[in-house]
Parts: structure tokens; sequence; C-alpha cells
């Protein structure tokens, strides 16, 4: 029996001794056995669909759940991830040219346009190469998407149109919904019950954290993209509960009184009252509070107060500025898509920094929300100036609200964003002058960036009337930029290059 290195977590050993079996004494054979089977269920799935033996629908759910049950085995046959890392890869590729040549429909065909084979060998990728070393949680993720995904689409499938809700772009129904989160509690109950040594309090919240954690991550996710966010997000969620909350005599009260639970309790009310103020969307809603819960767990007080201080202060700006402005834009509410463009960066700076520990990781994720707060300022206050922009590149006169136009009081606006995350920085951090300053400059300069982004590559479209737009659709003719770039690409580029920027300058010092 090979041991692997597991996690020690303020009381919480993963001690159980893997791989569990070997079924070969080269793990190669394991390896083209395991391919081998995958291929030639893909296969048979095909044949099952020429001769209609299944629906479509019930096919790829069949092909999921067998295909899933084959990786979710991987870290108990495998002593490395280096195999299944390579296993994923394959499959990325293959399924990529499959789908693009619409090839194998037996595990893509259906009603809805979906990437979802795309994504599973892509999630799969991640979490055995950056979670390896957590081998309990791998199998209660994978376990969780394997089982609960494909049930949760048959009930929704077959349930009644009364009570579909729309989340993003996708269809949910409620039915699905309740299927889905009742399947990953049993799951991860059943499982965490046999892989750990809780008390039975802690196994209860521990369930409960989970399930709600990878429901919202379900919910929120379109186009197939759950096959990735499940495995990812419920990993997270539970090595986040296991290192914030101590598993050690602890009873109901302590755990569900934690400092770290009371945050989450408070940041979920803070983005409800902004989805009933119309501030945040429901899809809006629910990836603000993933977001908020991930960077409470793997992050420290600074990284939450950020955060707080941008999303606040720019909702109340936007609700304070509406009716001084004198361009009326399409409205301030945020849905999930704004909500990661301009926090996505800073989460993943949070969470490589959760398993880095270098300072370095905690200016880059000021410098990411500077960015977000200076583009998002200069946007608001850009709306009260009188004239009309002009462009960051030609300076000729642009239309109110077209990406790249600048004004004399948004540029101030944004400077002003950038400064006040700067100042934040001051003051909950112990850091010398030059680094405020570097924090500063960085955010403005990528608000800049994502000025003449817009102005260049970004996609604009000239409508039956001869109106340009920045709306792609079927009626409207693409004449400038890139169809892919819109203003979610262009806020995500903002807040990459940001912590570029700061590197960079933190490098020259």
């Amino acid at each position: 029996m090979l041991s692997r290195c597991h996690l020690t977590t303020q009381g919480i050993i993963f001690s159980m001794d893997y791989p569990l079996w070997l079924p070969f004494k080269n793990e190669w054979w394991t390896f083209f056995v395991i391919l081998a089977s995958i291929l030639i269920i893909v296969m048979a799935s095909e044949l099952i669909l020429k001769l209609r033996m299944l629906s479509p629908e019930s096919n790829r759910r069949v092909v999921h759940i067998f295909i899933g049950t084959f990786v979710t085995l991987s870290p108990i046959v495998f002593t490395s991830y280096s195999l299944p890392a390579t296993l994923a890869f394959i499959f990325i590729i293959l399924n990529y040219f499959a789908y693009s040549n619409q090839r194998f429909k037996g595990i893509h065909s259906q009603s809805r346009i979906t990437y979802g084979t795309i994504y599973f060998p892509i999630g799969y990728f991640i979490i055995t190469v950056f979670f390896w070393q957590y081998t309990e949680l791998i199998i209660i993720s994978l376990s969780i998407l394997t089982i609960a995904d494909p049930i949760a689409s048959y009930v929704g499938e077959n349930t009644s149109n009364n009570n579909e809700f729309i989340i993003w772009e996708d269809k949910k129904t409620v039915e699905g919904t309740a299927a889905f989160f009742i399947t990953s509690t049993v799951i991860v109950f059943l499982l965490a019950q046999l892989l750990f040594d809780f008390s039975h309090i802690y196994l209860l919240l521990f369930t409960l954290f989970t399930a709600i954690g990878v429901t919202a991550a379900e919910i929120t996710s379109s186009k197939g993209s759950d096959n990735l966010s499940i495995p990812i997000i419920s990993i997270l969620f539970m090595l986040g509960f296991l290192e914030a909350i101590p598993s050690i005599s602890l009873d109901l009260t302590s755990i569900l009184f934690s400092e770290k639970l009371l945050l989450i309790y408070l940041i979920t009310l803070l983005f409800y009252i902004a989805y009933r103020l119309n501030t945040l969307s429901l899809d809006g809603l629910f990836g603000g509070m993933i977001m908020g819960t991930l960077i409470i767990l793997l992050g420290f007080e600074y990284h939450l107060m950020c955060m707080a201080i941008f999303f606040i202060l720019s909702s109340l700006l936007s609700k304070v500025l509406k009716r001084a402005s004198f361009y009326r834009s399409k409205g301030s509410k945020r849905d999930i898509v704004q909500v990661y463009a301009n926090g996505g960066i800073a989460l993943l700076i949070c969470i490589i920094g959760h398993f880095n520990n270098d300072p370095i990781m905690i200016y880059l994720f000021f410098s990411s929300v500077a960015a977000a707060m200076s583009d998002t300022w200069g946007t608001e206050f850009g709306k009260l100036s009188k004239h009309k922009p002009v462009s960051i590149v030609s300076f000729q006169p642009v239309n109110h609200g077209m990406s790249g136009g600048i004004t004399r009081i948004g540029t101030m606006g944004s400077l002003l964003g950038s400064c006040i995350i700067g100042l934040s920085a001051w003051l909950l951090l112990p850091v010398q002058s030059h680094i405020i300053y570097g924090i500063i400059l960085s955010g403005l300069l990528a608000s800049l960036f994502d000025s003449i982004l817009g102005a260049t590559i970004q996609g604009k479209y000239r409508d039956q009337s001869g109106d340009i737009t920045e709306k792609g659709t079927d009626n409207n003719n693409l004449f400038q930029g890139y169809s892919f770039i819109n203003n979610d690409m262009v806020n995500l580029l903002n807040t990459t290059i940001s912590p570029i920027i700061m590197y960079f300058f933190l490098w020259l010092l």
C-alpha cells in the first residue's frame, strides 16, 4: 500500500492511505484500461443513439454516469496525478474536435446548446492537478458531479414547465434544483461519514454547507459549465469549511456563530439587499454569494473589506448619480457575468494566495479591485458630463455610453476610484507608500487600457437604421472589432491587466 501526503487542517487529518487498490503493477496498464473503457462507452453510446434505444438526453446521462464513475475511481487506483491529468488532457482535445465536427453525437446530442463534454475533462484536469493531495474531497466532488447532476437533469426534464425559472441563460426547474440539492446532500453525508471522523453535528453542518454551495454553483452555470463549476466549487467550499471551522470539541452554537460563518451570513444579507434594491439580478445575487463566501473562507479580513468597499461604494454611487446624470444608461443592475468580470480575477488571486502564502498576492488582489473600481467610477462620473466623450484613440467625439470614450470628469472619477482602493490598502495593510502608489497607478492605467480596448477591438455593430451599437444581434452587422470581445470581456481583461502592471511595478523596485 502506498501512502500519499495528506492535509492536516485544524484537527482534521486526511489519514486514509491511497491508492486503495492497484489493479496492475504498472500504472500504465490501468491508464490504458480506463482509456479503452471510456472509448468503448462512447462508441456504445453512438450505437444506442442510432438504434434509438434511448432518447438523446437519456443516452447522454448514462454516458455521464459511467464515465464519471471511472474518473471518480482515479484517486483510488493511481499514485499521482500525472496519468489522470494525461487522461483528462486527451479527452479535452478529443471532445473539442468531436463537438466542432459534430462527431460522437451520443455524448452531446441535445436540444440545447451546451459545451458540457468539453467542460467535463477540463474540470477533471483542474482538480487532479491542483487538488490531488485532497483525495477525499476529489472523491466527494466527482461523486456529486457523476450522480447528482444527471438526476437533477432527469427530474427537471420530466416535471411541469410551470415551475421553470431562468438564471443566467439556462432554464431551470424548482424540482430539478431540489433534486440536485437532496442528492448532493445524501452523497456528501454518506461519503463524509465514511472518509472522515466527524461528530454528528459537524458532519451535518459540513454536509449542508457543501450541498448549498454546490447547488448555487449548479444553478448559476450556463451551457454545460456546471461540469466545470461543480467539482471546483465543491472542493473549495469543503476545503474552506474544514480550514475555517475546527472540527474538534465544537458544539452546534460554536459552529453556527463562528467568525467565518457570521461573515457569510452578513455578506449574504448584503447581497440580498442589493438584489431587492435592483442593484443585482437574481443570477448576480447567487454569483456574488459564491464569490463572497469563497473570499471569506479562503482569504483574510482585508480581502473581504476591499471587495465590500468596491461593491457597496460603487452601488451607492450608481444610485446617487442616477438622477443627476445627463446620460441615461440601460440600468445599473449587475448580472452574474458582470460580477465575475469585475471580481473573478480578484477571487482567483485570493485562491492562489491561499495556497501560495506569498505577500505579493495581496497587492495583486488590491490592484485588480482598484482596476474594477476605477473603471466603474469612471463610467458613472462620465455620465455627468454635459459634453460628448471623445475616443481615447482618435480624440473624435463619440456617443455617450460607447466604449472607448473618455471625459474629463470620467477620468477624474477613475482616478478617485483607484485612490479609494489604494487608501483602503493603506488602512488595512501594513504596507509602504510605494505599494499604495503602485495600486493606484496600476488601477488607473488598467482603466485607461480598458478604454483603449473598447475603442479598438471591442465589437461594434450597425443596426438597420445605421446607428452604432455594441449589441450583437442577427439584424446588426459587425463593422469594427471582434464579436467575442464585448464589454464584459473588456472588463475581465481590465482586471487582469492591472495585477500584471502591479507585478512589474514591484519587480522594478
